[in-house]
Formats: structure tokens, C-alpha cells, sequence
């Protein structure tokens, strides 16, 4: 009688115990299995990422990206960027961009002491933890050991190079069309991208801090440089969208090898300007990356910044840490 209540009771509680167990071995997969899964996003360990702080133009974020990627490959460190930055739509950027936010919402912040010069203590940062670069970066010696990969990187989705290359015949076909039939039948056209700059560079807090546009005499002084140098010229002039900088380019930048192009949307005016032959450049980053970009001789503006201004200080004395090598430099 006591061994039939006995196993009465047993019976039930071995039931019980194997469904529990089997529930809590369930649901430990469960759990582990979330975490799993959830592990792919987070930072490795003993890795650390180095981030960008994007903001500004097209100029800017170039910059900007070129100079983390050099900094971090030099250092071993991953690149912070997100799937939603700017140049994954225009560019072949083969960097992976990562998911988890909370990388760079929380990394050691730090800044730079001249936006245009080559600092070594910009790079003196630990590679051991994630940094947050809250800089423009603007010299190319930051990215000069990575530049082919750079390169590599800054070229132009196919739609984009389609629409820059199309501007570009339309430009020639016009000019032919409106030339005498000698020159149209000339096979040794040399095109040159001239880009102006000025909008608000011409703000007063902009003039105060030492910004400068280029003159009238500079750029015409460089489109003589190349009609000496080459038989047949045309030049095509890009400038940005607003009636005052279009006025100024249709009363100072003339000749019967000029056309002034019509604004399109950034990349693809820097994309037709790297398709030229040579470029003109004048002031900002826009003008700097377009040249860089573009395979032949430019010809750069040499007094970007005001005397004794603050925009002055921001550049290493001689200014070589922003202006590339083996660009031509005038007044």
C-alpha cells in the first residue's frame, strides 16, 4: 500500500522533472541561440575602430574618408562608417561599414590643430581604443601610403562617369558646331575642366576668417598657360548654381575657346571635370578632389587665404601639405 502511493507520487514528479529539463534545455537554445546571432554586430575584441566625423560638401567628405582610411590602415584599426554615409552612393567605396552605432557614438573624441596641414600629432592617437577623428583632415599626406587604393576607391558609379561623359560630348558638339570648320575638323582638341569658386566665400564672416577667391587675372593667366602649350583648346567652366557666381564667370572667364557649362549636380560636374584633359582650379576642396581625380597637369590658385588671417594658420607654411605634388601653382 505505502509502495503503490509511493510510486503514485514518483511517477508524476519524473514526468515533471523531464518535461522541466527538456524546457529549460530549450529554452538555454533559445537564448543562446539570440545571442548568437546578435554577436556577429558587436566590436571584436582587441579591435578598435577609428571614426569619421562627416560633415560639409562633396570636398569634405572626400577628404575626410581618405584621411581616416589612411590613418586607420596605417594603425590596424577598423573604419567607422555606417551604411547610410554619403559616399557609398556615388563612389566604389569597398570598405564594409559597420552596424553597430554605439562604436563610434561612444569613442574617445578628438580634434585636429590645423584643418589643412599634415600634423603628426593628429595621428599620435592609441590604436587601442575607438577614436572619434572630429576633423576635416585636409592634407593629403594622411592617405599618401594607401593613394592607389584611394584611387581605386574614388571611382564614380557607372551611372554617374554616363552622365558626365554625355555633358562632355554635348560640350564638344556644341563647340564644333559654333567654330570655324578648320577647328572643328581638328582631331587634337585639348579640353580643360576650370572651376570657379566663390559664392560664400564672399560672406563677410568668411572674408574675415581669411578666405579669397581667385581673380580674373589668375584664371586668365592659367588658360594662356595651357593655349601656349597646346594647338587647340577648350575650356569648360564650372561654377556653382547661383545667378551671382554664373554672372561673374560670363564677364571675366572668355574667349572663343570657352564655354560656360550649365550646373548639374555635383558629382557629376566633378566627375566631368576629371574626364578633361587638365584642370583650372581655383579655391575649396570641390576644385581640389575634381583635379586630383583627373589624370593630366593642374594649374591651382596659390593665395587661398588671406594674409594674416586665421584661414592662413590653418595651412603648414608653404602650404605643401594641401596642394598636391607636381601641380602648377599661380597668381
Amino acid at each position: 500500500m505505502n509502495i503503490r502511493r509511493c510510486s503514485e507520487f514518483i511517477l508524476p514528479a519524473f514526468v515533471c522533472s523531464v518535461f522541466l529539463n527538456a524546457f529549460c534545455l530549450l529554452g538555454s537554445f533559445w537564448q543562446f541561440s539570440e545571442n548568437t546571432s546578435a554577436s556577429k554586430f558587436l566590436q571584436p575584441k582587441g579591435y578598435s575602430y577609428l571614426c569619421p566625423y562627416f560633415r560639409g560638401g562633396l570636398g569634405n567628405l572626400m577628404f575626410m574618408y581618405a584621411s581616416i582610411y589612411g590613418m586607420a590602415k596605417e594603425k590596424s584599426m577598423g573604419i567607422g562608417i555606417y551604411k547610410d554615409m554619403e559616399l557609398y552612393k556615388l563612389f566604389n567605396i569597398t570598405e564594409n561599414a559597420i552596424e553597430d552605432q554605439q562604436i563610434c557614438n561612444k569613442a574617445v573624441e578628438i580634434f585636429e590643430y590645423r584643418p589643412c596641414a599634415y600634423d603628426v600629432e593628429t595621428t599620435g592617437f592609441t590604436s587601442s581604443k575607438n577614436i572619434k577623428h572630429s576633423s576635416y583632415l585636409q592634407s593629403w599626406k594622411y592617405f599618401q601610403q594607401v593613394d592607389d587604393d584611394i584611387r581605386a576607391q574614388f571611382v564614380f558609379k557607372d551611372s554617374i562617369q554616363s552622365r558626365a561623359g554625355d555633358v562632355l560630348r554635348q560640350a564638344v558638339k556644341s563647340y564644333f558646331n559654333t567654330s570655324s570648320s578648320s577647328r572643328s575638323n581638328d582631331k587634337t582638341l585639348t579640353i580643360i575642366g576650370v572651376h570657379i569658386r566663390r559664392g560664400d566665400y564672399l560672406k563677410k564672416d568668411k572674408i574675415k576668417y581669411g578666405y579669397a577667391v581667385a581673380s580674373s587675372s589668375y584664371v586668365d593667366k592659367a588658360m594662356d598657360y595651357f593655349r601656349d602649350k597646346y594647338n587647340n583648346t577648350l575650356f569648360l567652366v564650372f561654377t556653382n548654381p547661383n545667378a551671382a557666381d554664373i554672372k561673374w564667370c560670363k564677364e571675366n572667364v572668355n574667349g572663343s575657346d570657352v564655354l560656360h557649362m550649365k550646373a548639374n549636380i555635383r558629382e557629376v560636374d566633378m566627375s566631368a571635370i576629371a574626364q578633361c584633359n587638365h584642370t583650372v582650379m581655383t579655391v575649396g576642396t570641390f576644385g581640389w578632389w575634381a583635379s586630383w581625380l583627373n589624370k593630366g597637369e593642374t594649374v591651382y590658385y596659390k593665395h587661398v587665404a588671406r594674409p594674416k588671417s586665421s584661414l592662413l594658420n590653418d595651412f603648414s607654411s608653404d602650404m605643401s601639405d594641401y596642394f598636391y605634388p607636381g601641380w602648377k601653382g599661380m597668381v
